[in-house]
């Protein structure tokens, strides 16, 4: 069993579409930070967390947080979590 041959012509096209495909670069995502309300592009570095009840219904919502205030409100976290837990020990 033989291989198909292709041409000159059928090697152009391909390398024209493939070209095509490496041209376009994703484009990154705009994002406004639910904290201070700052647009940033890129992956979120965090998020919060919303958790609220209508009915028998649950919905969450995760809103996007930029570097800075992910870190500061994970800081903050922890801080109050050790500060908690040197009250009650």
């Amino acid at each position: 069993m033989s291989l198909p041959r292709c041409s000159m012509k059928d090697t152009a096209v391909v390398a024209e579409a493939t070209d095509d495909v490496a041209e376009e670069a994703p484009v990154a995502r705009t994002f406004e930070c639910d904290y201070c309300g700052g647009s940033f592009e890129g992956t979120p570095e965090g998020s919060g967390l919303f958790i609220w009840t209508r009915g028998d219904e649950i919905r969450y919502e995760e809103p996007p947080l930029c570097e800075e205030c992910a870190r500061s409100i994970v800081i903050g976290a922890l801080l109050k979590w050790d500060f908690d837990e040197e009250e009650e020990g």
